[in-house]
């Protein structure tokens, strides 16, 4: 295996990551900033008020997005991982 291959494989992994992490971290994101400017509004400073629905965000988020999440995780191994295993055992000798 050449630098090449390793460092295509980072960038692949690393592009996965960014495609499974991205909508819940994206849904908190916005979230987060709604409770902030609720809670600059109303002056309330509860640390609960924010916990509380960011938990259940990324619980809802997980749960719902889970397909999605599981078909960019077994691509990423079939096209990459896999089918680079494969080509290395044909290759050796």
């Amino acid at each position: 295996m050449s630098e090449t291959d390793v460092i295509e494989i980072c960038r692949t992994s690393l592009v996965t990551l960014v495609f499974v992490a991205a909508p819940v971290m994206v849904g908190m994101m916005i979230l987060g900033t709604t409770i902030s400017i609720f809670q600059a509004v109303t002056q309330i400073s509860e640390q609960t008020l924010a916990m509380v629905p960011k938990l259940l965000l990324v619980f809802g988020l997980s749960i719902l997005l889970m397909p999605y999440m599981l078909n960019q995780m077994t691509h990423y191994f079939e096209q990459e991982i896999i089918d680079r295993i494969v080509a290395m055992g044909s290759a050796s000798p």
